[in-house]
């Protein structure tokens, strides 16, 4: 499996893998967060998820951290929208699980779709996955919308929590 170890662009963004120097930074705080990103940190992003940057190197990937946290910074903006995360699961080899999290200012306005599309696009051509899980609270209908839109398939409802599936045939069938 291959770390990322570059930025993701898509139209509108520019996906940060998290280092472990930006991890730091996000131990630091908001302002040494945003001066390494080289972006606007907005407050409510980070109330929301920097504790989560500060803790998302993962030495699941071999004896090496890797990142499994990927910034969204919107391009034209120069400003943090979201993240994204992944990381192998404990399930199966070459089975990743994603999550995502926009600022609530930002939502709505497809940047789940399409920063969580450029990292699922990166784990199947990139990181070997064959399957990719993710899971929602069953009332989270902005989730299970974004979920659909990237092709997610629900694969099952123990209690309060949706589970969805996405293998490539799942994701191409989704594009078409």
């Amino acid at each position: 499996m291959r770390a990322l170890d570059r930025p993701l662009f898509t139209p509108r963004l520019r996906l940060e893998p998290v280092t472990a120097e930006l991890a730091e930074a996000a131990r630091v705080g908001q302002a040494a967060f945003a001066d390494r990103i080289g972006a606007d940190a907005p407050a409510e992003w980070c109330r929301a998820s920097l504790g989560l940057v500060a803790r998302s190197i993962s030495h699941a990937w071999g004896p090496a951290p890797a990142p499994t946290r990927a910034i969204a910074i919107h391009c034209d903006e120069d400003a943090v929208v979201g993240d994204v995360r992944f990381e192998p699961s404990l399930r199966a080899a070459r089975e990743f699980e994603i999550g995502y999290g926009i600022a609530r200012s930002r939502r709505r306005q497809g940047y789940a779709v399409e920063a969580a599309g450029a990292v699922i696009d990166w784990l199947f051509d990139e990181a070997g996955a064959e399957t990719i899980l993710a899971g929602c609270d069953a009332a989270n209908v902005a989730s299970v919308r974004t979920l659909r839109r990237l092709g997610f398939w629900l694969d099952s409802n123990p209690g309060k929590t949706f589970w969805w599936v996405l293998d490539p045939e799942l994701r191409s069938a989704s594009r078409a």
